[in-house]
């Protein structure tokens, strides 16, 4: 760390547009506004008054903010010192920028974000791990085959368990398995009105927070680290294990509940951490770990109690642009998750996609979902529409399901 700060201090200051004005965008937005290193030059939402909101809880004199959506007048502005706010994502792609940071969860805008930023020579530090799960690979490439970057980022979930599974694979432990803690009980047929409340105290959004409730959300984390370690759930959604961290060894082994190894999975009781469960390579490294009080074998919890989100977004982000290295990578859709039927859908039905009242997500293999033409969750948007009856909590189709004509199934048919 203390070499990148040397590198930042030497780059000078980094450019960054943020598209997405919610929880994490915001709250980069008001962090980098505080880093000596780091530029917030613009930032992009579908409401103005978002941005102006951010702008106040950042501490962003009203003043120094240029509300625009024309390209030139963007220039001079930016010139000027003033943050561009606007509504046009596209305007972020074509203004000077060192790297672009999705934090909309938005499926089909990213798509459509990550392709522009990359077409145009800047880096993309993405927070959009539900539209990662769905192309991150192909987004990989165009990015490595145009020599930028295309990443995931730290403190997020996929991101803090990657960390812990390649120091765990750095230093010779054998990884288990690998997975989150979950904050909130799982109730996959909870509704946005269920949760209103609750939301709005939070600062999230009903349909967010449903995406957390039903389970959704932990389902779309575990698939990017599936993509990027090769591991699958033991069974189709996970166990959802109750344990702490002294606890979690006893679920796992020959004779125990889970008796394969290289899977993922959460664990009501260990939010908001992530974990890697390891063995020992040999006789010498069990005597060191029992030793340093980790257990008694044969199995170990390296767990990390916390995650910061948009908080590490920085590191990637200087990572991405001073080093061109990528912090979290999908390498090959190994994993799904697929969308579930919430309750008895009827025809003509719109499914509305990620934390809606019709749809929620399940973990699968990537070759059960193939065998079985299943929908992923992630390409379901409002103008999606069901065409054949389905029941409650069973999968949809291909078959069964007219599906949007956007940019992100356009690529995703093509992968």
């Amino acid at each position: 760390m203390k070499e990148l700060y040397k590198e930042l201090k030497a780059y000078g200051k980094i450019r960054v547009g943020i598209v997405g004005c919610g929880l994490m965008g915001s709250h980069l937005l008001a962090q980098l506004n505080k880093l000596d290193h780091f530029i917030p030059v613009a930032i992009a939402s579908r409401r103005i008054e978002s941005i102006q909101r951010a702008c106040q809880e950042a501490g962003i004199d009203q003043a120094e903010v240029k509300v625009c959506h024309d390209l030139e007048e963007a220039k001079k502005y930016i010139a000027h010192g003033y943050l561009i706010a606007t509504t046009d994502n596209q305007l972020l792609t074509d203004l000077d920028l060192d790297c672009l940071v999705d934090a909309t969860g938005n499926t089909v805008a990213g798509a459509e974000i990550s392709l522009a930023a990359l077409k145009k020579g800047i880096h993309l530090v993405s927070l959009n791990v539900e539209m990662d799960v769905l192309i991150g690979p192909y987004l990989r490439e165009l990015a490595r085959e145009n020599k930028l970057v295309y990443t995931g980022t730290y403190g997020d979930e996929p991101g803090s368990i990657q960390e812990l599974y390649e120091f765990c694979n750095f230093v010779g432990l054998e990884v288990i398995a690998l997975g989150k803690g979950k904050n909130n009980p799982l109730n996959r047929h909870v509704t946005q009105e269920e949760v209103r409340e609750e939301a709005l105290k939070k600062g999230l959004s009903p349909r967010m927070l449903t995406s957390f409730v039903d389970g959704t959300n932990t389902m779309i984390e575990l698939n990017c680290v599936c993509n990027a370690t090769g591991f699958l759930p033991d069974i189709d959604g996970c166990h959802g294990l109750k344990a702490d961290p002294e606890s979690l060894v006893d679920f796992f082994g020959p004779d125990k509940k889970i008796k394969k190894t290289g899977v993922v999975d959460f664990v009501h009781g260990m939010a908001p951490g992530v974990f890697a469960l390891v063995k020992g390579q040999d006789a010498m490294m069990d005597k060191e770990l029992q030793f340093l009080k980790m257990g008694k074998g044969p199995y170990y919890t390296i767990f990390r109690p916390y995650h910061l989100t948009s908080i590490e977004t920085p590191i990637s982000i200087a990572k991405a642009v001073l080093r061109q290295e990528e912090s979290v990578l999908s390498t090959d859709l190994v994993a799904q998750t697929v969308a579930m039927a919430k309750r008895d859908l009827d025809p003509g039905q719109s499914l509305g996609g990620i934390g809606s009242n019709q749809v929620y997500g399940l973990l699968t293999s990537a070759s059960r979902a193939k065998r079985e033409n299943l929908v992923p969750i992630g390409l379901l948007t409002d103008k999606a529409y069901l065409k054949d009856k389905v029941s409650k909590d069973q999968p949809l189709t291909f078959d069964q399901v007219d599906l949007e004509d956007t940019l992100l199934y356009r690529i995703y048919q093509e992968m």
